[in-house]
């Protein structure tokens, strides 16, 4: 398959973050006619490596999206959240044909991703206190087994504070105590405002014998920092 362009994917998940946004209460997830312009603009720093499975992904999330599939209720039962509220991202993502046998028909993963603004406390964290300012992006991948620190997972965030101009980008890992599925997350410094995040990259699923990484097609979060 050729190297597909980062317009291309990022089309594809904004489409489905549009037309689910209605389905997302206003306070969780703002979204605005510039969002596709905004996404584009948190990944342009981004370089997103594009795999021969993510076109595959996309078109997974974006059909779940649109044919009306329940989102994943699933939080990571690691978290110790005393302060503050995750906000979840616009959809759900997918990585295709990833998984061990067993899963069939449905051999592809489900990503949920959310985030949790400063000020707030995860006592499950290394450093509690999340500031204001500051927000901890996570994302789980489900049906893949646990991470651990030394796993070369390749999952990272990009993001731009549409309110200040700022932006950047940071991997994700795992910083809280192993899940059952692979959680992975970071905290960055975004300033206050109304944030874009994506999300994307590989996870690997350390139980799958020779299968290959997941690679989650592009999630898309909008979030009040």
């Amino acid at each position: 398959m050729q190297k597909t362009s980062v317009r291309a994917v990022v089309v594809a998940a904004a489409s489905a973050a549009l037309v689910t946004v209605s389905m997302i209460p206003a306070q969780a997830a703002p979204a605005t006619t510039d969002a596709l312009v905004a996404v584009e603009q948190a990944l342009r720093p981004a370089a997103m490596p594009i795999g021969p499975k993510t076109v595959e992904s996309a078109l997974i999330a974006l059909r779940r999206a649109t044919d009306g599939s329940p989102r994943s209720d699933y939080f990571p039962r690691s978290f110790e959240l005393t302060e503050g509220t995750a906000q979840p991202f616009l959809y759900d993502t997918a990585a295709a044909d990833c998984l061990p046998s067993g899963f069939e028909p449905d051999d592809y993963s489900i990503g949920v991703a959310a985030a949790i603004a400063g000020p707030a406390v995860d006592k499950s964290l290394p450093v509690p206190v999340i500031p204001p300012g500051t927000v901890n992006v996570f994302f789980s991948a489900m049906n893949t087994a646990m991470s651990s620190p030394s796993q070369a997972d390749n999952l990272e965030v990009a993001w731009l504070n549409v309110s200040t101009g700022q932006s950047g980008r940071a991997p994700m890992f795992q910083e809280r105590p192993a899940d059952y599925i692979v959680t992975l997350s970071n905290t960055v410094a975004t300033g206050r405002g109304t944030v874009v995040f994506v999300v994307f990259g590989r996870v690997l699923d350390n139980t799958s014998n020779g299968l290959p990484p997941c690679e989650f097609a592009p999630v898309i979060g909008v979030v009040q920092a």
